[in-house]
């Protein structure tokens, strides 16, 4: 819910209302549950709703340097008044000191710069011709968010000239890196979120850094500090702690015990956690775990169980989610609204889960069993995680689908394989957040797009309020040192995307996978209003009419599969499995036929799909509008000077 206008600030008439929905009392707990894309339609309703609701808005500008057929000075046009700036590259082409980054960043500054003397261009002419009319007053805000995400390097990142009024900076980088975190507090002092993420060490070194706590404000409003690999003095960490009062979020994630080479200059964990609960922080959260983590030890996961047993947000490494911390988080009287297991790196995929040097192996049994059966988990709304397929194929039909000779050698010749995993029906039906990265770690089953058809079917079945829906699927996770696996085709009909448009509330789709693979723009596009002409719905039916054959073979190996387990009662794990209505939507799942279903039913003049969809994105780079999206993947600039003068201006 957002917080109430303040009302005296309003034009309002002071006769007497004709009807309750005059009353702006009633008005305002009304549009509090309102979303975002509802909230700027209700504003052009009256005078009155505009004033209402103009504080509840927030404007977000994202930028990728991936986005093909896409210019820079759009966004430079549409930064003006953006309370939100997120900016990816994740090609290593594209050099972050080129100009478009270098002006897309001084813009927002509010020193003065005047990007258009850099760009050579007209701004003010550029966001007049983009949005009609002179920007809304009303509607203008500094600056409050920065995300960067990208190799940039450690100079560039060290002297960027960050705007002063932001309150949420987040920096992920994939490679490791020098920050000076101190000079960012310092330049940005109403900073109230900060995280630093990198899959190798975030290293906290800079000439204000380095002079400790001297240097620190006696005061600073953090409230969430996220650290992930940090490389950093034991007493630094402390000082900065001691001047954040109203720290509400502290995780640090993956922490390297032995500071930069001097082995000797370990973490004390006994004296870091006497000085978190000397502070009397809000501790709503907490996290803290170590790189160097070789067993099953608690010492570290106390601060997260213990210090704050209350919290209703959770985050975990896998190998420190152990059968007891999953019987301790049976036995807690919370009911927890968000969960975030991460990978830690360095980590190989096994048959039951994952290890990490070959001398810790973790299971994800315990998670998947607490996600089924726990009533701790049933008001979830967050959840982030690693999950394999088979956990969610109810109805065992991933065998149908068998690999090749030598993949099944291999799986004979295996030891000590483990019990198979018992599928179950998580008990979260309310979750609107879902980021999952899917694996399969049994080398004798093929990965194909029946992987995904169970994946999409489970989700869209399962959690039918989901609003932000993020996949990944790994080139990585491989049991047999293969190395890259590129057999998902999770774009195509056949890998079933399309089961997704039965989720009705979705606002942002992120499918993100290494290689792009979908010829026939029919095949996704549905995705967007301009899919959903008669020529591409005929197109569709020409795909899945060329299914004949592959629907006859898969009709005939269900029915095997049926009349061998007709008098076998398949385990499901959770209360869920006893819902009819739920298990009669999942009966198809992962068959061919379940998709036949869903292109027949979205295809007609009566079914509107996604209805709320306004962010999405196929591949590595950040979601966009759905129609420039679909743009951006099949369209082709003509080619000659026009195609080239098109790229000359992107560049």
């Amino acid at each position: 819910m957002y917080p109430p206008s303040p009302l005296l600030s309003t034009p309002f008439s002071s006769a007497r209302p004709s009807s309750p929905l005059e009353v702006p009392e009633l008005l305002q707990l009304i549009f509090s549950f309102l979303n975002q894309r509802a909230l700027r339609t209700a504003i052009l309703v009256c005078r009155q709703w505009f004033f209402l609701n103009q504080h509840r808005l927030h404007r977000e500008v994202i930028w990728d340097f991936g986005w093909r057929h896409s210019s820079s000075l759009q966004t430079l046009g549409r930064l003006g008044g953006a309370e939100s700036l997120i900016l990816g590259n994740n090609q290593r082409k594209i050099d972050w000191k080129s100009l478009d980054a270098d002006c897309l960043l001084r813009s927002v500054h509010p020193s003065g710069i005047d990007p258009a003397a850099r760009l050579n261009i007209a701004v003010g002419y550029l966001v007049r011709t983009m949005t009609g009319s002179h920007p809304v007053k009303e509607l203008y805000s500094p600056l409050r968010k920065l995300e960067l995400k990208s190799d940039f390097t450690e100079d560039w990142i060290n002297k960027l000239s960050l705007p002063s009024t932001l309150t949420s900076l987040k920096i992920d980088k994939t490679w490791k890196f020098e920050i000076d975190v101190a000079r960012i507090l310092i330049i940005c002092p109403l900073l109230e979120s900060l995280e630093l993420w990198s899959y190798y060490n975030v290293i906290a070194q800079g000439p204000y850094t380095d002079r400790g706590k001297d240097v620190l404000p006696a005061r600073l409003p953090l409230r969430s500090l996220v650290l992930t690999h940090l490389r950093a003095p034991q007493s630094w960490i402390e000082d900065l702690l001691s001047v954040t009062p109203d720290l509400e979020t502290l995780k640090l994630i993956g922490h390297e015990k032995y500071y930069a080479e001097r082995i000797t200059e370990h973490w004390d964990w006994d004296r870091f956690r006497a000085h978190l609960q000397s502070l009397s922080l809000p501790r709503k959260q907490l996290h803290y775990s170590e790189h160097w983590h070789h067993r099953h030890d608690l010492l570290p996961l106390e601060a997260d169980l213990t210090i704050c047993p209350n919290t209703k947000e959770r985050t975990f490494l896998y190998y420190d989610l152990t059968p007891r911390v999953a019987a301790f988080l049976k036995e807690q009287p919370v009911f927890l609204t968000s969960l975030e297991i991460l990978q830690p790196k360095y980590v190989h995929c096994v048959r039951d889960g994952w290890t990490q040097y070959e001398k810790l192996p973790f299971t994800a049994r315990p998670l998947h069993e607490l996600l089924c059966e726990s009533p701790n988990f049933r008001h979830l709304k967050t959840l982030k995680m690693h999950y394999m397929t088979d956990f969610m194929d109810v109805y065992r039909r991933i065998p149908l689908y068998p690999a090749s000779d030598s993949q099944e050698q291999e799986q004979q010749q295996e030891q000590d394989t483990p019990p198979p995993n018992v599928p179950g029906i998580w008990i979260c039906r309310g979750l609107e957040t879902l980021h999952l990265e899917l694996h399969l770690h049994d080398p004798v089953l093929e990965k194909g797009p029946h992987h995904t058809r169970i994946l999409y079917g489970y989700i869209a079945a399962v959690c039918p309020q989901l609003i932000n829906l993020r996949i990944r699927f790994p080139h990585f996770c491989s049991t047999n040192d293969r190395g890259m696996d590129v057999r998902y085709r999770p774009y195509v009909l056949e890998g079933g995307l399309c089961l997704l448009a039965k989720l009705r509330y979705l606002e942002r789709l992120w499918i993100v996978h290494l290689k792009f693979v979908c010829k026939n723009a029919s095949e996704l596009n549905w995705i967007a209003p301009s899919g959903r002409t008669d020529e591409h719905r005929e197109n569709r039916r020409d795909v899945i009419d060329g299914w004949v054959v592959k629907l006859r073979e898969e009709a005939m190996k269900e029915g095997s599969r049926q009349e061998d387990n007709a008098k076998i009662a398949d385990e499901i794990l959770g209360p869920r499995a006893g819902d009819e209505k739920l298990m009669g939507g999942l009966r198809n799942l992962g068959l061919l036929q379940d998709v036949v279903d869903m292109v027949t039913e979205m295809d007609t003049d009566g079914y509107s799909i996604l209805p709320e969809l306004y962010k999405v994105a196929c591949g590595m780079h950040y979601e966009q509008n759905p129609e420039k999206e679909m743009r951006s993947l099949f369209y082709s600039p003509p080619a000659g000077l026009t195609s080239r003068l098109l790229n000359w201006v992107s560049s």
